[in-house]
């Protein structure tokens, strides 16, 4: 069977962006019980859309860091980090400052690092064919 009858088999419901918990253990040190963040993938749409507000005004580079924050704001389900209760708590006015006032830079990129990995950036998501 060819690879395009393949994916005309495939259940469409089954095409679920990967998603993963993991605890943020300095947090959890802090509160005293595990603190638990819903990490999922991204669509091609939105990181397209994260990568274009990520943009210099010469359009030539990224600026990295802005980009591992909204892949990260994106990427974190649960806890909502654009939830208004939450940056009301912390007295911050944006997601971005919040991010930056609960996690330590290392834990952006860490999260930021698992979300690229469940939107296919592991490098193990394609595989290339050697002819035999």
């Amino acid at each position: 069977m060819n690879t395009l009858d393949l994916l005309l088999q495939l259940d469409e419901s089954k095409l679920k962006k990967p998603s993963k918990e993991v605890e943020m253990k300095r947090l959890s040190e802090l509160i005293g019980e595990k603190v638990i963040f819903k990490v999922e993938a991204l669509t091609p749409i939105k990181m397209e859309e994260i990568q274009e507000m990520c943009m210099n005004d010469d359009m030539e580079n990224i600026n990295i860091t802005e980009l591992q924050l909204l892949t990260s704001i994106e990427g974190v389900k649960e806890p909502n980090l654009k939830s208004k209760e939450l940056m009301d708590k912390f007295e911050v006015y944006s997601p971005k400052d919040l991010i930056r006032k609960i996690l330590l830079p290392g834990e952006i990129i860490t999260l930021y690092n698992i979300i690229g990995d469940l939107s296919g950036f592991d490098g193990g998501a394609v595989e290339e064919v050697k002819n035999s």
